[in-house]
């Protein structure tokens, strides 16, 4: 078998690379750039360069299209949120050649849409945040109503259009009135729908699934026990658990009602007060904390192949190992470095949060049993010279 992955530099299309190479599957890896993470990997079968889908969505198509006829590749396997936003709308093309085991294109931006997935939740019965719906960037209609803060900021869409091209959009705090009436006059892309949420404070937990056309085939739940930054972002370690039935069963009605077909990630934080999961989004591909399932017993690559060519296995429930723990070094480096060179304010982390000092000695804690490190391999380590060569030269 032989499989085409996008964004050779993100961890997900490592933790793919190794999974299906480590099955005898060739892999081929694109990227932005000549060298990438994954393609470092020696389960990289070839690795190729394509035009920015931010930049050149058209040419990166094409590029992509290119290889699949010329190499025969059985599947594709879209990496990131701006690959599939890119391929999606093109998949007759792409089906012409290969399999695309991914949900059709207006399923996949109706669950990316934290707008619409929120007010979706909210007709299902699904916890979330306290929230306010701000559909066309006008708050005057709600300003009056927001008492206490600090709120979150979420744009509807990560990625939005301009023209002919692609932009990322972000996630802010405000610590105040004046705060978020600045960022709603500054960031263009809040005039379109957006949200504003109370923080929730508490533990980030989230399951990662696979269905086909709306009918799970498998389950595994997470932890997340330090982010980048140390406020909430990217996980750096991570832990797995038990299924949550209250995930698992809101999950289900959010999935399953537009026949989800493919991968996902649904993230929820556990409300510290009164442990009620809340839902914050839904990744629609794969995530970057997709090795902790490998190391845990759930190869979901592999898994996805073998439905893409209609060999599907169903995981058992909670088949896989409890208490297995997965470690990005460099981003847990990073979040140490920021904890100690940014004020608590600047970083705004919630109350309760670890001293400095406990923040050392939690990171200096390199071997524990269970203990697997994301990048760093044996086995495998051109990955880990590449990422230590590419953070001293950002650094």
């Amino acid at each position: 078998m032989r499989v085409l992955i996008t964004d050779g530099n993100e961890r997900a299309a490592l933790a793919v690379t190794r999974a299906l190479g480590r099955e005898q599957v060739e892999v081929i890896v694109g990227a932005e750039s000549q060298r990438s993470l994954a393609g470092s990997s020696r389960y990289c079968w070839q690795s190729f360069v394509y035009p920015s889908p931010y930049q050149e969505p058209e040419r990166f198509v094409a590029r992509l299209l290119e290889m699949i006829r010329n190499h025969a590749v059985d599947a594709i396997f879209p990496i990131s949120d701006i690959a599939m936003h890119i391929i999606g709308p093109e998949r007759v093309q792409f089906e012409r050649y290969t399999r695309i085991p991914c949900p059709p294109s207006e399923v996949f931006q109706e669950i990316s849409d934290k707008y619409r997935l929120m007010q979706q939740a909210v007709l299902e019965g699904v916890g979330i945040p306290e929230t306010i719906f701000v559909p066309d960037g006008n708050l005057d209609r709600f300003i009056d109503a927001i008492t206490v803060f600090p709120v979150v900021v979420k744009p509807g869409c990560s990625l939005v259009k301009d023209g002919r091209q692609w932009k990322k959009t972000s996630v802010c705090y405000a610590e105040s009135r004046e705060e978020l009436l600045r960022l709603y006059h500054d960031m263009a892309y809040l005039r379109s729908p957006s949200l504003i949420q109370q923080r929730v404070i508490g533990e980030g937990q989230g399951l990662f699934v696979l269905m086909q056309e709306g009918t799970p085939l498998g389950m595994f739940a997470h932890r997340r026990l330090r982010e980048r930054p140390p406020s909430g972002g990217v996980s750096v370690l991570r832990e797995s658990i038990a299924l949550p039935k209250t995930m698992v069963e809101a999950t289900l009605k959010l999935l399953q009602r537009v026949k989800w077909h493919g991968v996902a990630m649904v993230e929820f934080k556990v409300d510290k007060d009164n442990q009620r999961p809340l839902l914050m989004e839904i990744n629609g591909r794969f995530w970057g904390s997709l090795q902790l399932a490998v190391d845990a017993g759930v190869n979901f690559p592999l898994l996805l192949l073998k439905m893409a060519t209609g060999k599907a296995e169903i995981i058992p429930e909670n088949g896989y190992r409890i208490g297995v723990k997965s470690r990005w070094l460099l981003g847990d480096l990073d979040q140490l470095v920021m904890r100690f060179k940014k004020r608590d304010r600047a970083l705004s982390l919630p109350r309760g949060a670890p001293t400095r000092f406990q923040s050392l000695i939690s990171f200096c804690r390199f071997f524990e049993r269970d203990l697997f490190y994301e990048v760093e391999d044996f086995d495998d380590p051109g990955p880990s010279r590449f990422e230590v060569l590419r953070y001293v030269k950002l650094a």
